[in-house]
C-alpha cells in the first residue's frame, strides 16, 4: 500500500467498479487518496488500484462484506487501530433486487437492508470521529427513494431510509462534517446491464428522461466531488438528484 495522507483521504465503499469506481477516480483525479472496499472480486480492485494510481493518487483496497455486522465491525476497528483519518465517508455500496411481495425471501430482505442502509449506518457511527473537521459524508441514495414501482420493495425501501438518515446525521454531526446524499437515476452500470442492453427498454428510459440519455458513473462521481468541495460548505442535509429529470 502507498502512503494515505492524513487530511485528504476518502473511503469509498465498493469502489473498485461501476459508480463507485467513477467516484474513486474522480476524486484521485482531485488529488485525494482513495481507501476502498471491494466484495470478492480481487482481479477488479487490482484494475482499479492501477488506474488510480495512474492518475498519481494513492489508494488502497479492502475486502469486506458489508452485510456482515461482524467484519464491518473488524474493518472499521482495524482502521481506528492504524489512526487513519478521512477526509470524507462514500456510502456508495448497494444492491437492487426487482423481486415482488410475495417473491421476496426473508433472506434476501435482510441483506438489501444490511447493505444499503445498515452499513452506511454503522460506517457513519463507528467512523465519524476519524473524519478531519470540515469533512464531508455522502451516501448514495436513489430516485427510488423518492418513487416506488410495485416491485423492489426492500430497495425502494432502504434508498428511502437513507435519504431520512443523511437528514438526521447531518443535524447531529453539524457543524463538523457535512452529510448529504445523491440520488441517481438511471445510470449504465454492471447492476442493471441487463436494462440498457435491452434496447426496448433502454429505448424506453431515454424517451422518459428529459435529458435524452442514461447517466453514466462519471455523472455521479462528479456529483461527489462537488458535494465534498470545501467551497460548498453551506450544504448539508441535501439530497442531491442526478437523474437527467426522470424525476419530474
Amino acid at each position: 500500500m502507498s502512503d494515505i495522507s492524513s487530511n485528504k483521504t476518502v473511503l469509498v465503499t465498493g469502489g473498485s467498479r461501476g459508480i463507485g469506481k467513477a467516484i474513486s477516480l474522480e476524486l484521485a483525479a482531485k488529488g485525494y487518496d482513495i481507501i476502498f472496499t471491494f466484495n470478492s472480486d480481487r482481479k477488479e480492485a487490482e484494475r482499479a488500484t492501477a488506474e488510480i494510481s495512474a492518475i498519481g493518487a494513492n489508494s488502497e483496497p479492502i475486502q469486506v462484506d458489508l452485510t456482515s455486522r461482524s467484519q464491518i465491525e473488524a474493518f472499521t476497528g482495524k482502521l481506528l487501530e492504524r489512526g487513519i483519518r478521512l477526509f470524507a465517508l462514500v456510502n456508495n455500496a448497494g444492491i437492487y433486487q426487482g423481486t415482488t411481495l410475495d417473491e421476496i425471501k426473508d433472506e434476501d430482505w435482510e441483506k438489501i437492508i444490511g447493505l444499503n442502509l445498515s452499513a452506511p449506518f454503522y460506517l457513519a457511527r463507528n467512523l465519524n470521529k476519524t473524519i478531519v473537521d470540515g469533512g464531508s459524508i455522502v451516501n448514495i441514495s436513489s430516485v427510488y427513494g423518492f418513487r416506488a414501482d410495485p416491485w423492489a420493495h426492500g430497495y425502494q425501501a432502504s434508498k428511502a431510509a437513507l435519504i431520512h438518515l443523511t437528514r438526521g446525521l447531518a443535524k447531529e454531526l453539524a457543524p463538523r462534517i457535512r452529510v448529504n446524499a445523491i440520488a441517481p437515476g438511471y445510470v449504465r452500470t454492471d447492476m442493471n446491464r441487463e436494462g440498457w442492453e435491452n434496447e426496448s427498454f433502454s429505448s424506453k428510459i431515454k424517451k422518459a428522461t428529459p435529458m435524452k440519455r442514461w447517466g453514466e458513473p462519471e455523472d455521479i462521481g462528479r456529483a461527489v466531488a462537488f458535494l465534498l468541495n470545501p467551497e460548498n460548505t453551506f450544504i448539508t442535509g441535501h439530497t442531491l438528484v442526478v437523474d437527467g429529470g426522470i424525476g419530474l
